[in-house]
């Protein structure tokens, strides 16, 4: 009796593991499938077939949290900020320091109004990442949100960065054409707005001027120098 019982208890535990054996190829059949399918969608940029494979994923490899990071990057894609914002920060919960998504997360909740929210973003990405660029936005959402004191020292901060003497980056002349500007050109810019919104309208003048030294054909402080009325 006790032999027919161990032949059971074998017989059963070698029929589980061929169950679970293939149930674990078929696992991977149906991720390298998913995998296949995210990877022709992205070759011919189609996100809504890409965001459906990396849905298929998430499901199959629960996780694995990378997928996470690829589905706010899609939604980002489709513009679609609230559900970026969303998926960006269930993904920062795993991976506070994750540089891609917090950008993503930030840019989505400044899409959509939520600027307190996408400062401290901001904020975040650019104590881990050191980006001067990164910086500026910390400074454009401090002045929208008219923090002006933590706005104007984080703009002589930015000033004091060798990239800025270095660097060039797009805007428009006063046609409306494209042109390279140094980057230095449009923080002066920003603290003459800053300098404006605290009531010192002649710094202001001061920073515009400059500005234009600089970048003769930069529109924005042409404009901020002379405003409409």
């Amino acid at each position: 009796m006790q032999k027919f019982t161990q032949r059971i208890l074998l017989t059963i535990t070698l029929t589980f593991l061929v169950f679970n054996f293939s149930s674990i190829a078929q696992n991977e059949d149906a991720v390298a499938r998913a995998k296949a399918k995210y990877n022709a969608s992205i070759r011919f940029n189609d996100f809504q077939v890409a965001k459906n494979a990396v849905y298929d994923l998430m499901v199959l490899e629960p996780n694995n949290h990378s997928y996470l990071d690829s589905l706010a990057y899609i939604y980002f894609e489709f513009s679609q900020y609230a559900s970026a914002a969303l998926v960006s920060r269930e993904s920062l919960k795993r991976n506070p320091n994750n540089q891609l998504v917090l950008q993503i997360g930030a840019k989505s909740l400044d899409q959509l109004g939520a600027l307190d929210q996408s400062l401290k973003m901001y904020q975040k990405l650019y104590t881990i990442s050191d980006d001067a660029f990164v910086l500026y936005e910390v400074i454009q959402k401090q002045y929208a949100l008219k923090k002006f004191d933590d706005a104007m020292i984080n703009t002589e901060l930015l000033l004091g960065k060798n990239i800025v003497n270095g660097s060039n980056v797009y805007a428009k002349d006063a046609a409306g054409n494209e042109i390279e500007v140094p980057f230095k050109a449009v923080i002066l810019n920003m603290q003459g707005l800053i300098a404006r919104g605290k009531g010192d309208e002649e710094s202001a003048k001061k920073y515009f001027k400059n500005s234009l030294s600089i970048a003769p054909k930069y529109a924005l402080p042409q404009e901020n120098l002379n405003p409409k009325e």
